[in-house]
């Protein structure tokens, strides 16, 4: 399996002068190696928040009631309350001891018989019919009552998933997520290395950009340098929003390429019968 985090750091030596990663990132202050600066300020604080909103691995769950976290109402139809089987904390063994990025789909993991039809006679040919009973099966199967309907599932903060709207009986719902990258981005398909290392490399340069445009602009000594090289190279750097903003829709392309995405794209392609 290729290193991404190795190909992101030997790309930006290669290509950004090391005296400036040190005045940007200022190793020191921090007692760390300039490998984990980069890594810790750049990488890991907003490219792959930013990543995993268009890539991350897609995991399927079965919420477990064990994950529930019951809540009381005085009343059902209460505003705000979110019902005594609509929250759950997924655990880190179910979610690969990652965090969950974004609820994609919900659905019923059974096949069920929607038909309207259907609800009328197995109510009504199983048990004895009374006046009563054929009148409410009747409406039901003219309106829906007693429907599964599928709620949406919301992401909270802890890896919470609550599914609105409430529910108030507990259904084993098959929940299809989007996890975040870990610390090291391992699981990234090959085809999505090469835009993810650029992505990183501009997300660096504007990091530096950031921090040392004005020292370079006020003829500030950086790192005890002559500041005409700085102003060169950090010059370089102006537009480096713009492109890495660029390096993240193509990094959202190639993340199509990933087998379980390309998976799940393709069985939705394909009609069922």
């Amino acid at each position: 399996m290729i290193d991404a985090i190795k190909l992101v750091l030997e790309r930006i030596y290669r290509t950004i002068p090391r005296p400036v990663l040190e005045a940007a990132f200022k190793p020191w202050e921090t007692g760390t190696t300039l490998d984990e600066c980069i890594k810790n300020k750049v990488l890991l604080s907003s490219v792959r928040d930013e990543i995993s909103i268009r890539g991350g691995k897609i995991l399927k769950i079965m919420l477990n009631l064990n994950w529930c976290e019951y809540t009381s109402s005085p009343s059902p139809y209460a505003l705000g309350v979110s019902g005594s089987y609509s929250t759950y904390r997924v655990p880190a063994e179910a979610r690969e001891n990652r965090d969950i990025s974004c609820v994609l789909s919900v659905r019923f993991p059974y096949s069920i018989n929607t038909s309207s039809s259907g609800n009328f006679y197995n109510t009504c040919t199983t048990k004895g019919n009374t006046v009563s009973s054929l009148a409410c099966a009747a409406l039901q199967s003219q309106t829906g009552a007693n429907m599964l309907s599928t709620p949406t599932g919301i992401i909270r903060p802890g890896n919470v998933i609550q599914l609105d709207p409430p529910q108030y009986n507990w259904v084993p719902w098959q929940v299809t997520v989007r996890l975040v990258y870990d610390d090291n981005f391992s699981g990234m398909d090959v085809s999505s290395d090469l835009p993810f290392i650029d992505a990183c490399i501009y997300a660096v340069q504007q990091y530096i950009y950031n921090e040392l445009v004005f020292a370079v602009e006020s003829n500030m000594v950086v790192h005890g340098m002559e500041i005409g090289v700085f102003r060169d190279i950090i010059g370089e750097f102006k537009g480096a929003e713009e492109k890495y903003n660029e390096a993240l829709l193509a990094l959202g392309g190639a993340e199509i390429y990933d087998p379980s995405r390309l998976k799940n794209i393709l069985t939705r392609m394909v009609p069922r019968r």
